[in-house]
């Protein structure tokens, strides 16, 4: 069980304001205060620091958040251990494409074993940070970019980053120019989604934006942007996988614009989350 001072400490990290903490956890505000003290003192270093009016984390709080997530990850597992039962139980969270598309038979061979059970979240990568961060999850499988400096991962596989269009597109199969691109439609995900980052950053990293499209529309659901791409002549840009889901789908490459993007399993606490990935990878 965490103390009740780091767990102060983690509601400060959070909320990165004193006033704000003492609220979130019925407390004076200087209780906070002392409560941040003890710690800086028993660890010898300094956590949080006023730069101005601004509350801002030091090094050591950031190492030492990862070291409290990490603990917070342990205990669940204790707590899970204790359970009276032969039930072998997992919590896992995925990115959208990754839970949709590409782990599907993995999740299915696990389940079929009677005493396996499994509660897998499906949603955008900050979300999943942040669930691993409290130990509501054991470990996610993310696919693009997150803060490798926080969080312990491991590669799972790179897959291409390719468009995608209907069967009868005339991009259907071929290798188009920027220029032709960007007089369609694009259907993009929801900001902070991983893919539209992806997408977003090989644009920009050759002098153009989204905007340069004819149209851009952002929809957070895949099966809605492979309805739109297959009957109303836009494209959308993916990972291989899904443009495999429905044979009405063909891909279609940009010159000078090859990408391929990481699938991470990510976690707070390596030993827990390695036994996890193994026994869900491996059935």
């Amino acid at each position: 069980m965490l103390d009740y001072r780091v767990l102060t400490f983690l509601a400060l990290y959070d909320e990165m304001n004193y006033r704000r903490t003492a609220e979130k956890l019925n407390m004076t505000q200087p209780g906070v205060t002392q409560h941040i003290h003890y710690l800086e003192n028993y660890y010898g270093v300094k956590l949080f620091e006023y730069d101005g009016r601004t509350l801002s984390r030091t090094k050591n709080a950031q190492r030492l958040k990862r070291y409290f997530d990490s603990i917070k990850a342990e205990e669940a597992e204790i707590r899970e251990k204790f359970m009276p039962t032969d039930t072998v139980h997992m919590t896992v969270g995925a990115t959208k494409t990754i839970g949709e598309f590409v782990i599907v038979p993995e999740i299915r061979s696990f389940l079929q074993e009677p005493n396996h059970t499994l509660d897998l979240v499906v949603d955008n990568t900050e979300v999943l940070l942040r669930m691993l961060e409290k130990a509501e999850i054991d470990f996610a499988v993310i696919e693009g970019m997150f803060d490798k400096s926080k969080y312990g991962y491991h590669l799972y596989k790179k897959e291409a980053f390719v468009g995608v269009c209907a069967k009868s597109h005339p991009f259907a199969n071929k290798t188009v120019t920027l220029e032709d691109i960007f007089s369609k439609d694009i259907v993009v995900r929801e900001p902070y989604s991983g893919t539209r980052t992806l997408l977003h950053n090989a644009i920009t990293d050759r002098g153009f934006s989204l905007d340069n499209f004819k149209r851009c529309i952002s929809v957070s659901n895949f099966s809605v942007i492979c309805d739109i791409v297959a009957n109303n002549g836009a494209i959308t840009f993916a990972y291989e996988p899904i443009s495999r889901c429905r044979d009405d789908l063909a891909t279609f490459s940009v010159a000078d614009m090859q990408i391929s993007g990481e699938f991470n399993f990510v976690y707070c606490n390596e030993r827990i989350a390695r036994e996890k990935i193994n026994l869900l990878f491996s059935s």
